[in-house]
């Protein structure tokens, strides 16, 4: 059992091996047709978040070089007058806006250079003016080769107060990057350090220590040369100090209406992992919380001498701006559509499969009909021969009896043996129309461009050429054409005709006419005609409606016609009444037809 189902199982995948194909083929398509959809939302996606990247690194370069422009700013001032005093410095650098545009400075300051001779007095103008005096003093390691205290800062504030008179150079964090200041003439960065700055209301202490930085730009004293280290070592005048710190640094970044949908994070140093946190967005670090975030990326810019990270990462709004239906959406459909056709080829296949099983039923039955038709064929041969012999011998032996033996016979034994001849010439005149009758349904049709007029002219004058002395006027309309067989149109006209001609022969003047009306061929006359109520009768095989002492005939004819019509693909039908004569009307299939739309009466087709 197992074998057959695997047998069963083979066959119906063999049968339907196109249906499959076309299945699998649509498949494969919908499966790539989704795999570059997706791959197409993916990449405009990653194109998207690039282009956020490269806006947001943009501005954060664009805030880093605000901060460096208001202490570029704050130098310009201190050049351009021989003494600043702190209320102008007051001025300057309320209007950078320390608190709104640049809310990650905490102060911005000058730290003038002081000789070890010129120390005591600059402590001495310090107290007079009321600030601290210089700090870190002098212990530990005793006089020091320059100093740099803060002599001007702002805005003025308690934790801003403390850096008066504060002296950074002995420090390494800050000696480093005010050397490279001052050798390079470019603002330095120190590393992430700490930035004392106010406590928010309410907070247990009014100062903090938070991270940030401090940027140094060097001033030279103006007309002094520069050009080399050495020279503007010689030339150092002090430094325009920024003091940074992390929180506010770079918030509001971004003009309003734009909002990225990503995190950014700013790391002191090249290496993420290990440096210091300068600056988040979002407060939450990304870099080693490790999530699963659609895009990241790491790109790095240099401020103030010293190279900053930069970690971008999406947030779930963009993430969820990026979701699209469409690669769904092309899979249901392709997945659908893939079904439909493997419906359609299936129906397909399996109508192949029917018409092949119809194909070889009707070879099977063709077969069958080519021995009727061979058997029909015998019968024939039989008929005209076996049938005729008889028929001959009895119409011979009778008229031989009639010439003989006429004298020895009354009147009476004339009569019938008159009769007999008759009987046997009339079952001879039946067996012809039969075959005739057979042969119709058993020859090709043979369709061309038939001359029905000329046919109908041709049987007229044969008709009138054997009665002569019969006045009959065909009527028959010219330039009449159909598709079809010759010689059985010929047959049918012959029988219509020969009918129309028959029935009139009573009258003393006739007239039979013949032509197309409203889509249909027509044979009249104006003969004996017919009663409506037997008009089924008419096309029926040996079907009379008179007798035969009135008109002779063998009743084949009418069915002939209807045959030849029926295979021509037409219909026939008749129109009569007694003693008004009759109309008989017949189509034929095809596209030629008569061109006469008028409507025809309605009709009961045979």
């Amino acid at each position: 059992m197992r074998g057959a189902g695997l047998g069963r199982l083979l066959g119906h995948l063999r049968r339907g091996a196109a249906a499959y194909g076309v299945l699998l083929i649509a498949l494969l398509l919908t499966a790539l047709a989704w795999y570059y959809v997706r791959d197409t939302v993916e990449a405009h996606n990653r194109v998207r978040f690039n282009e956020t990247v490269r806006a947001t690194q943009a501005a954060v370069g664009r805030r880093t070089d605000d901060y460096l422009d208001a202490m570029f700013g704050a130098r310009g001032l201190v050049l351009a007058s021989d003494s600043v005093d702190p209320r102008e410095w007051e001025e300057y650098v309320k209007g950078v806006e320390p608190g709104s545009r640049l809310g990650g400075l905490q102060a911005l300051a000058f730290a003038e250079r002081v000789e070890p001779s010129e120390r005591e007095a600059f402590v001495r103008s310090m107290k007079e003016e009321g600030l601290p005096g210089l700090r870190p003093d002098l212990d530990p390691g005793g006089e020091r080769d320059v100093y740099f205290p803060v002599s001007l800062t702002a805005p003025v504030n308690e934790a801003n107060r403390e850096m008066f008179g504060r002296d950074d150079y002995p420090y390494t964090v800050y000696r480093a990057a005010m050397d490279r200041a001052r050798d390079t003439g470019s603002p330095q960065a120190t590393e992430t350090t700490y930035v004392l700055t106010e406590n928010p209301p309410g907070a247990n202490a009014d100062l903090a220590r938070l991270q940030g930085f401090f940027v140094y730009l060097p001033v030279y004293e103006a007309g002094e040369p520069a050009g080399t280290v050495a020279e503007r070592r010689q030339a150092l005048q002090g430094f325009v100090v920024g003091v940074f710190r992390r929180d506010g640094l770079l918030d509001a970044v971004f003009e309003a209406g734009f909002d990225p949908a990503i995190d950014f994070e700013v790391y002191d140093g090249p290496d993420v992992e290990s440096s210091s946190l300068l600056y988040d967005a979002d407060g939450i670090k990304r870099v080693s919380a490790g999530g699963d975030e659609l895009f990241t990326s790491q790109r790095q810019i240099a401020v103030a001498g010293r190279d900053w990270s930069l970690y971008f990462a999406t947030l779930p709004r963009f993430e969820k701006g990026a979701q699209s239906n469409l690669p769904l959406l092309v899979l249901a459909a392709g997945l659908g559509v893939s079904l439909l056709l493997f419906g359609i080829s299936w129906m397909l296949v399996r109508s192949r499969l029917r018409a092949e099983r119809a194909s070889e039923d009707l070879e099977d039955v063709n077969r069958e009909l080519e021995g009727t038709n061979r058997e029909l064929e015998a019968f024939s041969y039989s008929v005209s021969h076996d049938l005729r012999a008889p028929l001959r011998t009895v119409d011979g032996f009778s008229q031989i009896l009639a010439e003989d033996y006429g004298d020895r016979l009354d009147d009476e034994g004339l009569d019938y043996l008159a009769r007999v001849r008759t009987a046997s010439r009339h079952m001879a005149e039946l067996i012809d129309d039969l075959l005739d009758l057979s042969r119709v349904g058993r020859r090709p049709l043979r369709r061309e461009t038939v001359d029905l007029s000329a046919l109908a002219f041709g049987i007229a004058e044969d008709l009138k050429g054997a009665e002569p002395e019969r006045e009959v006027d065909f009527v028959v309309e010219g330039g009449v054409t159909a598709r079809g067989d010759v010689g059985l149109l010929k047959a049918v006209l012959e029988n219509l005709l020969g009918n129309a001609w028959k029935f009139t022969s009573r009258e003393p003047r006739a007239t039979i006419r013949f032509g197309a009306s409203g889509g249909a061929y027509y044979v009249s006359d104006d003969g004996a005609g017919f009663e409506e109520a037997y008009k089924d009768k008419l096309f029926g095989a040996f079907q009379r409606l008179h007798r035969p002492e009135e008109f002779e005939g063998t009743g084949i004819g009418l069915a002939t016609v209807a045959r030849i019509v029926h295979r021509h693909g037409g219909e026939v039908w008749a129109e009569g009444a007694v003693g008004e004569g009759a109309t008989f009307f017949f189509t034929l299939g095809g596209r030629d037809r008569p061109s006469d739309e008028a409507s025809v009466k309605k009709r009961e087709p045979a």
